[in-house]
């Protein structure tokens, strides 16, 4: 068999195990999910709210120039079915009004507050607290960045559990709840939760809250539905029962303050800045060899809004791809290092493989399959069936992320399974190969990096599928 056979088989056969690793992950997220179900379910969890035990959260929202929403993003954080929280919002040198609509709608007046910088952070120029009886705190810094932001937010809060989370977020009642739960089920070793993700197009929302979940309209948003479901149950269970759960995403995440501070924080304008952190906490715990727990809270829900175009759908996931060749660089040591355990021998080593490298393979496997096929170098009794698994498999594994998604019942309009079964099949033969387009042309194009995302958004109030009332 000559090299050119060697290596189209090569390529056939390695989607083929990536898509049957993927599937093995989905197995283990089933039962993950399964069991954290029977947990919550048993585990008293409204008893925390009443309990002098459940701990303090303190509730970091960065926000540069979100006068629009800022004040009904901390309404609804303050609404959440949490006793022990404070709310602080940080204004990372917005040239709008932020820092005007905080004053005014909760009564903010400066006060003098003593705190320790235990991360390097840019100029805080004042801190605010509210006169209403409302737990919230305004500070007030140069630009800086998210990361940065979130680091100033760090240092002025007053409990041990921090939450990252944005200003454009929608949180469900009780996901704070249901995050903290993990932590108060082993408070010494679990550092950080990260909670489950969803898309908000389509959905209606009153007052900072999701009243009906429906599907979106349009294709590209559709397509982005299919994926987190995908993403958050098919592959964060199961690895996080594997103990290799490698990113908490920056929209919804709960953290020790103390770990935090321990790492350094969150980085100044990286690209990829919550799974920089993660594998960050995986190897200082790692070297140190502390016991520690990252783990995931599927039942923990946060509602974001997706990309609504093409164009800007091709930004994001290029930005993502272009962060995770940073985070691949900065901790390359890692891979396949027993030192690291679980994260090192199977997470890592998995996610490098078939994240960064199966976009490039694949990308050079639409022109040198085909030409061989033409040209004879390959049997296409042998390459043909090998495809077709390849495709059967990519699309079950979405099917299995539907139907782990039935559990939490959030698509039940007529139609919706319908439309998901649809669209978890048809992304195979259109949305990969864009995506794959896009993650290659990452790898070459390095444009000047900003350390906040420039996705344009429509807001919450048009995401619905109706008219909204706030």
């Amino acid at each position: 068999m000559s090299f050119i056979e060697l290596f189209n088989y090569g390529i056939l056969i390695y989607f083929v195990v990536m898509e049957l690793q993927l599937l093995l992950i989905a197995s283990v997220s089933f039962f993950a999910l399964r069991r954290d179900q029977f947990t919550s379910m048993h585990g008293r969890l409204h008893d925390m709210l009443t309990s002098d035990t459940t701990p303090p959260v303190s509730i970091i929202i960065p926000a540069y120039n979100e006068s629009a929403g800022i004040t009904e993003s901390v309404r609804s954080m303050a609404m959440l079915k949490y006793t022990s929280k404070e709310i602080i919002v940080v204004n990372d040198g917005s040239s709008d009004e932020t820092v005007k609509r905080m004053i005014d709608e909760f009564r903010m007046e400066p006060i003098d507050v003593p705190f320790r910088p235990s991360l390097q952070t840019q100029v805080i120029h004042r801190v605010y607290k509210s006169r209403l009886p409302l737990p919230i705190v305004l500070v007030d810094k140069d630009n800086g960045g998210k990361g940065d932001a979130i680091n100033a937010g760090i240092n002025i809060a007053r409990y041990p559990y921090v939450m990252a989370t944005d200003a454009d977020m929608v949180l469900d009642d009780e996901c704070l709840l249901r995050a903290v739960r993990h932590f108060v089920e082993d408070r010494s070793r679990t550092i950080a939760v990260g909670g489950n993700v969803r898309p908000l197009n389509g959905c209606e929302v009153r007052r900072g809250r999701v009243t009906n979940v429906s599907l979106p309209r349009r294709p590209v948003e559709l397509a982005q539905v299919v994926e987190y479901i995908r993403s958050f149950l098919s592959g964060r269970p199961g690895w996080s029962a594997l103990g290799s759960l490698l990113i908490i995403s920056g929209a919804f995440g709960i953290f020790q303050k103390r770990a935090l501070i321990e790492v350094g924080g969150f980085r100044h304008g990286h690209l990829g800045e919550d799974m920089e952190l993660t594998m960050r906490l995986h190897r200082h715990y790692s070297k140190k060899r502390i016991p520690y727990r990252i783990v995931y809270a599927p039942d923990a829900v946060a509602w974001t809004e997706v990309p609504l175009s093409r164009r800007v759908l091709r930004r994001q996931r290029m930005r993502w791809h272009r962060g995770l060749m940073q985070v691949i660089w900065q901790y390359k040591g890692m891979l396949g290092n027993p030192r690291y355990g679980m994260v090192g021998l199977l997470g890592w080593p998995s996610f490098v493989a078939f994240e960064f490298v199966a976009p490039i393979l694949e990308f050079v496997g639409w022109f040198v399959v085909p030409a061989s096929l033409v040209l004879g170098f390959l049997n296409w009794e042998i390459a043909l069936p090998l495809f077709l698994i390849s495709l059967v498999l990519g699309a079950a594994n979405s099917l299995i992320g539907l139907f782990l998604d039935e559990r939490f019942g959030y698509y039940n309009a007529p139609g919706d399974a319908a439309k998901l079964l649809v669209y978890s099949v048809g992304e195979q033969l259109g949305m990969r190969q864009r995506t794959v387009w896009w993650r290659v042309r990452a790898m070459f194009w390095n444009p000047r990096r900003k350390a906040w995302g420039d996705m344009q958004r429509a807001g919450v109030g048009n995401l619905a599928s109706e008219k909204i009332s706030a």
